[in-house]
């Protein structure tokens, strides 16, 4: 089997700890690749937009970790470094076995996934066809790449599941990544960690979220707000601030997982239109999710949880 190969972005820069803890935690494993195109800097809740009307520049990096093939920051969206990397000379035509985003500081359950720049990344890695997963730590405080450590040495173990390479599974069979063309595996670490861990949990999505709580902006305008008051004298300026939850922690969910100290795994297909009926890939899609689960956990030394026949 030839060597995998692995590309790396995220929404928070090239430059955020979540990014460098999961590459150095790759290259220090030594079974891929690794190849990392990602925004320069932070370009949280970015969902799935990309740049047109303007050139893109992407700029060569010196990676954070030795062992990287090659690093590019892009001035764009995740989804813009994504795409770049794909289909552009970026990388000289390079094909990829997976897509990994992340480790984003906070997390992308329930639906966080529609605004999410993590998710945004990798699903676009999965409109192209390329096996993807999103990762996210539970936890806004996680400011240093120590934060991100045991998040990391999972994303490892779940890499592996994802491309096969675990023991006891069959050597030269079929990876479970094979079946997760159009999937995204969507990955929430919870602020539990060490011995408050309690595993691996195959979820479905919740219905969770933060509402907004916009306050208008009545002080004198910063440097940021002077070209608004410029031009639009009678502008109203507000500012987004996190408001009411909206809470969702029905058993099975992601956020159920989240709150009880489970890393929760969820596939997130491509398609948004309700299924009236049973969707044909659902089986082999949850299958190789948990594979993925069971020998990632097994890997860790975990539990797993979840009901997949609910999903």
């Amino acid at each position: 089997m030839a060597r995998p190969r692995i590309l790396v972005s995220n929404d928070d820069g090239i430059n955020a700890p979540g990014l460098k803890a999961l590459v150095a935690e790759l290259v220090k494993a030594d079974f891929a690749d690794v190849y990392v195109c990602a925004p320069s800097g932070e370009r949280s809740a970015q969902s799935h937009a990309i740049t047109l009307g303007r050139y893109l520049s992407c700029v060569p990096q010196e990676p954070s970790t030795a062992g990287v093939v090659e690093a590019y920051a892009v001035d764009g969206t995740p989804a813009d470094s994504v795409m770049l990397a794909l289909c552009s000379p970026v990388f000289q035509d390079v094909s990829f076995d997976l897509m990994i985003s992340g480790i984003n500081r906070g997390d992308n359950a329930g639906l966080h996934v529609i605004y999410s720049g993590t998710v945004g990344a990798a699903r676009e890695a999965a409109c192209k066809g390329v096996p993807a997963m999103a990762l996210s730590l539970d936890n806004h405080l996680a400011r240093k790449a120590d934060d991100y450590g045991l998040s990391a040495g999972l994303a490892v173990a779940l890499a592996k599941a994802a491309l096969g390479l675990l023991p006891g599974q069959e050597a030269g069979g079929r990876a479970p990544a094979a079946s997760l063309k159009g999937v995204v595996v969507n990955v929430n670490f919870p602020i539990a960690q060490g011995q408050m861990l309690q595993g691996l949990y195959l979820a479905r999505q919740s219905l969770a979220c933060v509402f907004p709580a916009f306050k208008e902006v009545t002080e004198a305008p910063g440097p940021h707000l002077a070209e608004i008051d410029e031009h639009t004298p009678n502008s109203r300026v507000f500012r987004n601030y996190a408001g009411m939850v909206q809470e969702d922690q029905e058993e099975g969910n992601d956020a159920y997982a989240l709150k009880n100290g489970w890393v929760s795994v969820t596939p997130l297909s491509l398609q948004s239109h309700i299924q009236l009926g049973q969707d044909p890939r659902a089986e082999a899609v949850v299958g190789a999710v948990s594979q993925i689960v069971s020998r990632a956990a097994a890997e860790a030394g975990l539990s797993t949880g979840g009901v997949p026949a609910k999903l």
